[in-house]
């Protein structure tokens, strides 16, 4: 941290007073020529302290933002992949870049990384989880895709570096829970408003976000004329809720009932289609019981 004028300014005139050759100058006065020079030293020298510490915080951060090799360093670079376009050595030399930015080409929106370990390898393996689209409505990277991603990757890891580039559909969000409402409005309309409620929960969810269920159930507490949200213990099919995740290869896997909170397979929630491989999971309509509130006891 700099001194301040009249502290630089102090030390050279005691500085100055040491000296006996300097004897004959010595003055208290402020506007003698020797403590006006000093003063203006002082100031010069203030300046130079000053930009000296403004040029430690800029290296600071600069170091700070450099995170070549780290996991964000991974996720940063897939954010810039741009579909269809070759990576060539930038002038310098010093790393790989497109030689024109098209952000009309960069396909990946969304990007989340986790580590993971085996007994056969020492190393840890970076696992890089990436989907397209737009919040809400976020989609697998084709298979086909993957190829170039992957390859786009491994010129920019850092030697020794294991990475996984994996992208699967949406896991798909099963509430099968009983809904109380007060009656106010005809049960299509309380449907319309309950599904709401869920479809904006799955839009604001962040990437790879944890799924609580008491996050996901006061989502549909804030539907109008809700009173409660219940899990039914004794209903069948049994109730709670529940996700069904892809495997790499596109295909449904069993649904898991989340007990308190979970982590997304692919990164993001959705609802069942009803097509396909997820036509036996039920949508979010089809998973609500609805119930009128009965307060008599």
């Amino acid at each position: 941290m700099s001194r301040t004028i009249k502290e630089i300014y102090n030390e050279a005139v005691k500085e100055r007073d040491k000296r006996m050759e300097l004897s004959e100058f010595a003055s208290d006065s402020k506007l003698s020529v020797m403590n006006g020079i000093l003063w203006v030293v002082a100031a010069v020298i203030y300046s130079f302290e000053t930009l000296l510490d403004v040029f430690a915080v800029d290296i600071s951060e600069a170091i700070n933002e450099r995170i070549n090799g780290t996991p964000n360093y991974y996720a940063n670079a897939l954010l810039q992949y741009q579909q269809g376009d070759e990576l060539v050595v930038r002038e310098d030399g010093l790393a790989f870049g497109y030689a024109q930015v098209d952000e009309t080409k960069r396909i990946i929106t969304q990007v989340s990384y986790s580590e993971s370990t085996d007994d056969s390898n020492l190393d840890n393996k970076l696992i890089l989880k990436i989907a397209t689209g737009s919040k809400g409505n976020l989609e697998a990277i084709p298979a086909e895709e993957l190829v170039p991603i992957t390859a786009y990757i491994n010129k920019l890891k850092f030697a020794g570096t294991r990475i996984e580039v994996i992208s699967t559909k949406g896991d798909v969000l099963i509430p099968r829970l009983t809904v109380f409402y007060d009656g106010a409005v005809p049960e299509s309309e309380m449907y319309d408003a309950i599904e709401t409620q869920l479809k904006e929960y799955v839009m604001n969810i962040e990437f790879d976000a944890a799924v609580y269920v008491s996050r996901l159930t006061d989502a549909i507490r804030r539907a109008e004329h809700v009173t409660d949200v219940h899990i039914d213990s004794d209903a069948i099919p049994e109730q709670g809720v529940f996700i069904a995740c892809h495997d790499t290869d596109g295909k449904i896997q069993p649904m898991q009932k989340v007990n308190r909170m979970t982590y997304t397979s692919s990164g993001y929630l959705k609802e069942s289609s009803g097509k396909d491989e997820e036509q036996d999971l039920p949508t979010f309509r089809e998973a609500i019981i609805l119930k009128i509130e009965n307060h008599e006891i």
